[in-house]
C-alpha cells in the first residue's frame, strides 16, 4: 500500500510542478529559453507520470488474511522462521527434500502459509519466498537464497499462476539439480527438459488460468509429467487472499482444494 500511495502522490506532483512551472515560463520574455524549458519540462513531466503508474500498480495487491498469518506459526510439527528472503517451513524430521515455492502475480506472500504449513506437516521443507513488490518475475532467481545455501538430496520447484511461469525461467538456466516442478494453475514458458519430472494442478472452476495458453504450452512439459484437475476448485483458493477478481466461483472450500493440493504433491514427490 506505501508504493500505492507514493505512486498518488507522485502523480499529483507531477501534475502541479508543469503547471507552476509553464505559468513561470509564459511570464518570461526569451522565446529561445522557453523553448528549451518546455522540452525539459514535457520530459521530466513525461517520466514522472509513468513513475507514478508503476508504483500505484505495484502498490496494490492482494493482502494474505487473518488465518493465513496464523500458519506462520510454529508447532509441534513444524518449525516457521522469517528470513528476509524467505519464510522456511522446516519439519523437523527431514533433512532431505524441500520444496521452493514461488507465489502468483501481486499476492502476498504468507497468503501461501496455510498451503505451505500443510506440505511441511507431510514431510517436505517448504521456502516460501518473498518477491520485490509481490512480483514473481522481478525476483526471478531469489531461489538462489536458498540453494546457496543450504544441501537438500531432492529439490522441488513450485509456482501459482504467474509464480509458475518464473520458476519455469529460473529452471530454465540454473545449474543446480532439480527434480521436479510444480504447477499450481500455471504452466510452462520455457521448454523442461526431460531429466526433470513435473505436476500440474488446477481447479475446474478457474476463470483467471488462460486454458488455450495452458493446452499449448503442454508441449514444454517433460515427458514424465502428471495433471490433476481438482473438481469445483478455483484459482484462488490456492492461497488465503480473499476472492481474486474475475475467477470462478468455487464449489469446494479452500480446505478443502489445499488439502487435495498438498496430497497430489506429496503423492507426487513420493513416487
Amino acid at each position: 500500500m506505501k508504493y500505492a500511495i507514493f505512486g498518488i502522490l507522485l502523480l499529483i506532483i507531477s501534475i502541479l510542478i508543469p503547471i507552476l512551472v509553464f505559468y513561470l515560463i509564459e511570464k518570461a520574455r526569451n522565446k529561445k529559453y522557453k523553448m528549451w524549458i518546455k522540452i525539459i519540462i514535457t520530459d521530466i513531466f513525461s517520466l514522472l507520470i509513468i513513475i507514478s503508474f508503476i508504483c500505484t500498480y505495484l502498490g496494490i495487491f492482494y493482502r494474505s488474511t487473518s488465518d493465513a498469518k496464523e500458519a506462520l506459526i510454529s508447532d509441534n510439527d513444524v518449525i516457521v522462521s522469517d528470513n528476509n528472503d524467505y519464510y522456511f517451513f522446516d519439519n523437523k524430521a527431514n533433512d532431505n527434500t524441500a520444496i521452493i515455492f514461488y507465489p502468483g502475480a501481486k499476492v502476498e506472500e504468507s497468503a501461501y502459509a496455510p498451503l505451505m504449513h500443510n506440505i511441511a506437516k507431510n514431510g517436505i521443507d517448504v521456502y516460501l519466498i518473498k518477491m520485490p513488490f509481490h512480483f514473481s518475475l522481478l525476483g526471478i532467481n531469489k531461489a538462489n537464497k536458498v540453494l546457496d545455501n543450504t544441501k537438500y538430496d531432492n529439490i522441488y520447484l513450485m509456482g501459482h499462476s504467474l509464480g509458475g511461469t518464473a520458476i519455469s525461467s529460473y529452471l530454465s538456466k540454473t545449474n543446480y539439480s532439480i527434480n521436479g516442478i510444480i504447477y499450481l494453475a500455471s504452466y510452462p514458458n520455457k521448454k523442461i527438459m526431460d531429466n526433470v519430472s513435473s505436476l500440474s494442478i488446477y481447479g475446474t472452476n478457474d476463470k483467471v488460468l488462460n486454458m488455450n495458453e495452458y493446452n499449448k504450452n503442454k508441449n514444454l512439459l517433460p515427458q514424465n509429467n502428471y495433471e490433476v484437475i481438482i473438481d469445483g476448485g478455483n484459482h484462488g483458493y490456492f492461497g488465503n487472499y480473499g476472492e481474486q477478481s474475475g475467477d470462478g466461483i468455487s464449489t469446494i472450500t479452500r480446505e478443502e482444494q489445499q488439502k487435495i493440493t498438498t496430497d497430489e504433491i506429496i503423492k507426487y514427490i513420493k513416487k
